[in-house]
Parts: structure tokens; C-alpha cells; sequence
């Protein structure tokens, strides 16, 4: 339980070598915004205007979550986060996730779930991490079904997108017990670093 805490001051970096999640600092934000295609933040900004204040600085600044950026062999690849981090429950949500279009469909989207995913259960002694995304975001629900997570339903009219129409939210989560087999069905990785 204590290692969730620790989470909380930022300083986790994962790596497999080719594959590299580190805290996002405030100086990544211009890279990020530049690399950031248009259709980027579709389904992750529900309600607000996607500004450099909601979806990098609020985050940095949330005690209850830790972004990373994803690089991949050095280069900027995109971001993703641990969120809803709840110590007591031992569990945390992975989302707030993208790729640059030129890394989609290349596989690094599962490596660095699977770095994310061994440090919240080996490390952190997590027992639940769930995933939410758009039921309109087809992608992404293919995506986490392939890491091996469960979908447990949807929240209907759990939010507001920036049209104004209500979201249901579709809700997925790994359990503690369905690690190994879900560990065993993802690329390897060499090591978890801290």
C-alpha cells in the first residue's frame, strides 16, 4: 500500500529500453502540443475545451494521478497517465492515453501498458486497474479488450462531450488474480525501472 503513495511524487520512470514512460514535466507541454494531431483529443476532453491547462497542467498538478510521457527509441510518442489513484481501494484507473498517428498500430501502444500495468500490480501492490473510454471510441475498446482486460459495462450518460451529448462511458478493468495470464499475453519487456 505504501508503494501507491510513493507513486504520487512523480519520480516512477518505466522502461524495456525502446520503450520509455517518465514523468511529464511542464517543459514537455509545447512538444506535446505540437505533436498532437487534431483528432487527438476526440474522446479523452469531455465537456471542456481542450487547452494546454486541462490536458497537460491539471494532471501535473492532481494529487491523485501521475502523467507520463511515451517516448519510444527517444522520440516523443505521446502521453498517458495513472488516474483516480486510490490507495485505500489499491486500485487506479490508466487513461487520459495517446499516441502520435505515425506510433498507432505499431504495437507500442501495448508495450507501454504493459510497463503501466507490471509497476501498478508488482511494484505498487494495485489489485484493480481499470480503463474508461467513449463508447463512440471504437478504437480504443479494441485496444484495451486486446491487453487482455475485462469489460465489465457501461456507465450511461456519465459525461458531457464538448457538442454538448451525453457520453456513456464503456468500463474495463484488470484484476490482481488475471495479471499472470494477461502479463503472459503482452509483449516482453526486459525491465521495470524505478
Amino acid at each position: 500500500m505504501s508503494a501507491i503513495l510513493l507513486l504520487m511524487e512523480h519520480d516512477v520512470m518505466l522502461s524495456d529500453g525502446a520503450h520509455t514512460l517518465r514523468p511529464l514535466a511542464e517543459a514537455d507541454i509545447p512538444d506535446l502540443i505540437a505533436l498532437a494531431s487534431r483528432n487527438v483529443h476526440e474522446y479523452i476532453h469531455m465537456g471542456v475545451a481542450p487547452t494546454a491547462e486541462v490536458t497537460y497542467l491539471h494532471p501535473l498538478r492532481a494529487a491523485d494521478q501521475m502523467p507520463f510521457v511515451q517516448l519510444l527509441n527517444g522520440e516523443l510518442a505521446g502521453c498517458t497517465r495513472y488516474l483516480e489513484i486510490r490507495p485505500v481501494r489499491r486500485s487506479l484507473e490508466i487513461g487520459g492515453t495517446w499516441l502520435a498517428p505515425q506510433f498507432m498500430r505499431t504495437g507500442a501502444n501495448r508495450t507501454f501498458k504493459r510497463l503501466l500495468l507490471a509497476h501498478a500490480f508488482e511494484v505498487m501492490g494495485t489489485s484493480r486497474v481499470k480503463f474508461k473510454t467513449d463508447i463512440r471510441n471504437l478504437r480504443s475498446q479494441v485496444a484495451i479488450a486486446a491487453l487482455g482486460a475485462v469489460r465489465e459495462g457501461v456507465l450511461r450518460k456519465d459525461r458531457y462531450r464538448l457538442d454538448g451529448t451525453a457520453r456513456d462511458t464503456v468500463v474495463y478493468s484488470i484484476t490482481d488474480d488475471e495479471w499472470p495470464s494477461v502479463k503472459a499475453r503482452l509483449p516482453h519487456t526486459s525491465q521495470v525501472e524505478r
